[in-house]
């Protein structure tokens, strides 16, 4: 994928309708993703009856005299939608409904991203970056990179970064100090609740000092480290209880930060999180998307290696494990053609 100054690339964004498309679509356009002096076209996609809320947001962007705007495209013909797009932020399926069973929603979704997988294998670009936000994230990553074989299996992942971006704010709001004071922060697993936020090598500095999150925290450690992961995993829910509605704003911005590191890189001797087809790392089953530390250089991420697995996240890593297999046999089950 290029992001060369002088070439305009084209952005689709699925689900334009949506809350976090709002706020994505304005991000984008502004550089946050793929930086400043970056032009672009965006193409907007979603259902015929969205037509006006995507109208709206097209003339939104065009009223906002966005320098790198050169052109917004809202349509609900998928050919027009996914053509020659060098990334693609993939928000169009259905939200789970109160009382609604995760399985219930796998079987909602999976036939929504295995049309978007084929239509990024005909029409996208072969380099073309996918970022999955359809729940569940991991597995419906993993339908789309199936249907669309044309386009290299490391070009797909998921929102990894809105957990990382909860944990650090968490960890910042409670010591008092800013999120760029904050490195090495892990997610394992599964976009659920068998998620795995890991603070257990995470560096901070304070007072121009820096400490290991455990040295700093001491005894404090071990209840700090349960309360981090428990509220990270609540966030969402805790988050709709109080808006009425899922993350927005925060979704959206995760979205440009794990863009932009993917293009530009993470420093040396940082990691992030990211969704990534699993390689068995860790212990971690095959052919599933699985959310692990990785470190990225000239728009390729290597899964951090050598980290040592205490207990605590032995059990927790392998219970995601199991949770994603049992996720892709249901969609197995479901759609049938195109899976081993």
């Amino acid at each position: 994928m290029t992001t060369k100054e002088e070439q305009v690339i084209r952005v689709l964004i699925s689900g334009a309708a949506g809350q976090v498309a709002y706020s994505l679509a304005g991000f984008i356009a502004s550089g946050m993703a793929f930086g400043l002096k970056q032009p672009m076209i965006l193409h907007l996609f979603d259902l015929p009856v969205e037509t006006g809320k995507m109208e709206g947001l097209r003339m939104e962007l065009i009223d906002s005299a966005l320098p790198l705007l050169r052109d917004v495209i809202a349509t609900s013909d998928p050919v027009v939608a996914f053509q020659d797009v060098s990334a693609a932020f993939l928000m169009g399926g259905k939200r789970r409904q109160p009382g609604m069973k995760r399985f219930e929603l796998i079987s909602n979704n999976s036939r929504i991203l295995k049309d978007q997988g084929l239509c990024l294998d005909a029409f996208a670009r072969k380099d073309c970056k996918v970022v999955v936000l359809v729940e569940p994230c991991n597995t419906m990553c993993y339908i789309c990179a199936e249907h669309a074989p044309s386009i290299p299996r490391e070009n797909f992942t998921t929102n990894a970064r809105l957990d990382y971006n909860r944990a650090v704010g968490y960890i910042g709001y409670n010591l008092k100090i800013p999120a760029t004071s904050i490195k090495n922060m892990i997610i394992w697993g599964n976009h659920s609740d068998s998620m795995h936020p890991d603070c257990s090598i995470t560096s901070v500095i304070i007072n121009n000092k820096s400490y290991r999150l455990s040295e700093y925290l001491g005894d404090e450690m071990a209840s700090f480290r349960a309360q981090l992961s428990e509220a990270v995993i609540r966030r969402g829910a805790d988050i709709i209880a109080a808006r009425g509605v899922s993350s927005g704003w925060s979704a959206a911005k995760a979205l440009c930060d794990q863009m932009r590191d993917w293009l530009t890189g993470t420093p040396q001797g940082v990691m992030v999180p990211m969704t990534v087809a699993s390689d068995g790392s860790y212990g971690t089953p095959k052919e599933i998307f699985f959310t692990f530390p990785v470190e990225i250089q000239r728009g390729k991420w290597n899964i951090v290696k050598g980290i040592k697995i205490d207990e605590i996240s032995r059990s927790k890593l392998d219970f995601s494990g199991k949770e994603l297999l049992q996720e892709k046999m249901a969609v197995v089950a479901e759609i049938g053609d195109g899976y081993p």
